[in-house]
């Protein structure tokens, strides 16, 4: 029901009311009857709110991280939890279409022979604007200007130019332009990060960012979404179109999912000290400790088996692979961390031995 606000839903009876309201209608007075003709004319704005209760078989909530649906479920089912992880203070914008020419200056070397999509370049300098940047099939780059205090052409320019010397002034050029336009359009947030208990409840299911709402982080909101649409559809199949059982259903086979690439993408927020996180330092250390752990490991492996190990970041590469859960990134990337963490603490074990030993020797 688009251009319907929801305002409430009886899930027992399965009716859902909405309220829209009409454009405002200007209505010109000029005094009543028999007034002085000189009066001067007044103006009343009226709008008119319609009322549309409506009966439904199925209701899809797919109205996005401040959903409407959500809040009802939460109100009216017993034992559903929702947790507000973390809520960026953070806003972007885009650009696109970086060209890459042979012979052309490269932000970094080896910039023109890396794979596209095989790393995300980050160009951060502590009180400047953050530009995150990678490289699409058709050979150019794409990217998100973050942190930008202001966004004036001249000032954007010179602070780019500045803090990052290595990075073509043609793009420089580009960035700008595309960021600094005239059209109005404010800059988006990065979201936030909300966890729910379920995505379903009688005859009822959360899509998208109505069931897990996701930040701009590691850019996995839009496939978490199509994915889950994905497994209610073969959720549905599962219990034969039972509309009672799907909802469910539903749950039962997408929640451990969900709730795992909610958890990484927390991990990266903690280990990137995104402002706006209240987590506290042992959190803060253990997300580290994975995302940090996971990387080196991975990175050293590619280095000396680079056959084995095609991929010199795992996240990046297991995220890409819609064939792997993100349940299953979670869990290679914990047992890179803790592989990672047992060896180098043989390794000190081993050191602090051998010195005790060297010890007892010269005495």
């Amino acid at each position: 029901h688009w251009g319907h606000a929801l305002q409430h839903v009886d899930f027992d009876r399965r009716v859902a009311t909405f309220t829209s309201s009409s454009d405002p209608t200007a209505v010109l007075s000029q005094g009543s009857a028999g007034s002085n003709t000189d009066a001067p004319a007044t103006t009343t704005t009226t709008t008119t709110t319609t009322t549309t209760t409506v009966n439904y078989e199925l209701l899809i909530g797919a109205d996005g991280a401040g959903s409407k649906v959500r809040q009802l479920m939460q109100e009216a089912l017993a034992g559903m939890k929702v947790d507000a992880k973390y809520s960026s203070s953070t806003t972007y914008k885009t650009y696109h279409g970086l060209p890459l020419r042979q012979g052309s200056e490269e932000p970094i070397p080896g910039f023109a022979s890396h794979a596209p999509a095989q790393f995300i370049y980050n160009f951060n300098v502590k009180g400047m604007p953050t530009l995150v940047m990678w490289r699409q099939e058709d050979g150019t780059a794409s990217g998100m200007l973050t942190r930008a205090r202001s966004y004036d052409a001249q000032e954007l320019r010179t602070k780019i130019s500045s803090a990052y010397p290595q990075i073509p002034k043609e793009w420089v050029e580009s960035i700008v332009a595309q960021t600094c336009d005239t059209s109005g359009q404010p800059p988006s947030p990065f979201g936030k990060l909300m966890s729910t208990s379920r995505l379903d409840g009688p005859r009822c299911v959360l899509l998208g960012d109505a069931g897990h709402p996701m930040t701009s982080t590691l850019a996995q909101g839009c496939n978490l979404a199509l994915e889950s649409v994905r497994v209610f559809a073969q959720s549905l199949d599962s219990v034969s179109g039972d509309l009672d059982r799907a909802p469910a259903a539903f749950t039962n086979a997408r929640l451990e999912d969900v709730h795992a690439m909610q958890t990484i993408e927390y991990m990266q927020i903690l280990s990137s000290n995104a402002p706006g996180a209240t987590a506290n330092a042992l959190e803060r250390m253990s997300a580290k400790a994975t995302m940090l752990g996971s990387a080196l490991l991975t990175r050293g492996l590619h280095k000396l088996m680079p056959s084995s190990f095609p991929a010199p970041v795992y996240l990046l590469d297991g995220l890409r692979d819609a064939r792997v859960p993100y349940r299953r990134v979670l869990e290679t990337m914990r047992m890179h961390a803790a592989a990672l963490i047992t060896l180098a603490a043989a390794l000190l074990t081993g050191a602090a031995n051998q010195a005790v030993y060297l010890a007892a020797e010269m005495s």
